[in-house]
């Protein structure tokens, strides 16, 4: 499993109930998804790695936690989680992006 900071020690973060899509990617599709948001506007993946544990049924209700580990000026490290309604885990993963537009 990912050696990924707790949660606690990052902000911001997103914490957010989901349906799980049917697709044999879901975890992969929701983990980015939620990461690219919390990473915010305009950035684009560079790198998504994923972890996996209990295994994901379509239409399953899970928690997506997401939040940004650090940032430099072109770049954003963001780490999530899914978890299962028992609190099991699904799946964890860390994604790269990078900024389209780094200010003036």
């Amino acid at each position: 499993m990912s050696s990924a900071p707790s949660p606690e020690a990052a902000a911001p973060r997103q914490t957010r109930v989901v349906s799980v899509p049917e697709s044999p990617a879901a975890a992969a599709a929701l983990l980015e998804a939620s990461l690219a948001e919390v990473s915010g506007p305009d950035v684009a993946a560079v790198s998504l790695t994923l972890d996996y544990g209990a295994a994901l049924s379509a239409g399953q209700e899970v928690t997506v936690e997401a939040w940004v580990d650090r940032t430099t000026r072109t770049l954003v490290f963001a780490h999530g989680r899914l978890l299962l309604a028992d609190g099991v885990l699904a799946a964890s993963g860390s994604a790269v992006f990078r900024r389209l537009q780094t200010g003036a």
